[in-house]
């Protein structure tokens, strides 16, 4: 066997009641995708039970499949399912209530529209740099905030009317209002002249 995937410490786990473990791991994920609930219930309550760990390597998978195979079938699915892994945190491993969670989480991720385009763009990239594949720095995001952009003279007028510009643009009420007011602004010779105990924000983000 080649060196991919050769080693999976899961397998190496041995269920409550005997199953292997990464199996349990697979099944739970390739039930989720395809809807089954019951399929993907009784694997993660064998997880459950194993161990305090496994419950932990349950909940990982679960949020990972949030984003991994539900995707923008429904860009709220991460948010439900983290709320759910936080609130079981709320009671004891052996509390009974504990297990709900979980269950509720996959019920719902088996009932929603999937796509797992994020996936696969994640593994083109994986692939883009494994062969050293390089990419260009595009002139848009040379602006104030780089060495590059402010020694070309880029400026807060050049990011409020370039850097910062979005697409798809959304209109707001005021929206265009406010930008115009800046921009008359940062256009006017007299822009006042600043305070000595104005506060100062750090040149550089975080």
């Amino acid at each position: 066997m080649s060196e991919f995937m050769s080693y999976d410490p899961w397998a190496e786990i041995t269920t409550r009641n005997g199953y292997a473990g990464d199996e349990m791991v697979a099944m739970l994920q390739k039930a989720i995708r395809r809807g089954k609930e019951e399929d993907a219930l009784h694997a993660a309550y064998e997880m459950y039970i194993t161990s305090p760990q496994f419950e932990e390597k349950l909940w990982r998978r679960l949020l990972c499949i949030s984003v991994e195979d539900i995707g923008f079938g429904n860009p709220d699915a991460p948010n439900l399912v983290y709320t759910l892994f936080k609130m079981r945190q709320e009671f004891p491993y052996n509390d009974g209530d504990r297990p709900m969670f979980f269950v509720h989480a996959i019920r719902y991720l088996c009932r929603q529209k999937k796509e797992r385009s994020s996936d696969h763009v994640k593994n083109l990239l994986n692939h883009e740099f494994e062969v050293g594949t390089k990419f260009e720095v595009p002139d848009y995001a040379l602006d104030m905030h780089t060495r590059r952009g402010r020694e070309m003279g880029r400026d807060v007028y050049h990011f409020l009317t370039e850097a910062s510009r979005v697409e798809p643009y959304y209109e707001t009420e005021g929206a265009a209002e406010i930008y115009e007011k800046y921009k008359a602004l940062l256009e006017s010779e007299d822009q006042g002249e600043k305070c000595p105990n104005a506060f100062e924000f750090n040149s550089w983000q975080y």
